[in-house]
């Protein structure tokens, strides 16, 4: 685990060194830069981690309501840097008795009635925002930078489930983590001075999978917005 985390400091510390050179030809004069900010909402998320069992029999739920946190860092009057947190979305899906198939790329097969769940932890966003100039209440902006996640794969049910040749049984059979690239759209309604709603669409898919895991993950969000 420890080098798991020096693999994902560098590639912060990496990312976070290019979005700075990319914005200091934006940076303007100090009474010219929006506040800080952060924002508090609610995101549904669609997952697919178990899209490939699909067939007769199976029953799949990919898709969870978790809550959403980000600050936005103001660097010029349309860039900011920006940092958040999703919370733990969890999908799930039910395999009938002598349902077998592959699995993130490896072999499976379930002996009795079985349920699989994916519990993604606390993910962390890092990136950067961009707002073009806008002289209404309604703002509108896009997103990127790297989404930091942590997956567990757990089974439960009456039965016992082989995957990769090792057989389980309410247990977790698979753990995996890493970081992959996303992008977002959004747009933001003032109502105050310093207050406003963000309705927002973030997606990102793994380009180089994990233990044959790859992240398929996109959410739409409603959130409070304030401005420090």
């Amino acid at each position: 685990m420890p080098i798991v985390r020096l693999k994902i400091s560098s590639k912060l510390i990496s990312s976070l060194m290019v979005m700075f050179l990319i914005a200091i030809p934006n940076m303007s004069s100090a009474h010219d830069i929006p506040k800080p900010s952060f924002s508090l909402g609610i995101m549904q998320i669609s997952d697919n981690a178990f899209n490939a069992l699909a067939g007769t029999g199976v029953t799949i739920d990919d898709s969870d309501t978790v809550a959403n946190f980000t600050v936005d860092y103001y660097v010029s009057p349309s860039l900011a840097f920006e940092g958040g947190v999703i919370t733990s979305p969890e999908v799930s899906a039910s395999l009938p008795s002598g349902d077998s198939g592959t699995l993130h790329g490896k072999s499976y097969s379930a002996s009795g009635a079985l349920t699989l769940k994916a519990k993604t932890d606390n993910s962390y966003l890092f990136g950067v925002k961009y707002s073009p100039s806008s002289t209404g209440a309604l703002d509108v902006y896009g997103k990127a930078g790297l989404l930091f996640w942590d997956v567990d794969f757990s089974v439960s049910g009456s039965g016992t489930f082989t995957y990769n040749g090792s057989t389980y049984n309410s247990k977790t059979f698979l753990q995996v983590d890493g970081s992959d690239p996303y992008i977002g759209l959004g747009l933001s309604y003032e109502i105050s001075k310093n207050t406003s709603f963000a309705f927002d669409y973030i997606t990102t898919a793994s380009t180089n999978a994990i233990e044959g895991v790859a992240l398929d993950l996109s959410g739409y969000s409603i959130s409070w917005l304030r401005s420090f």
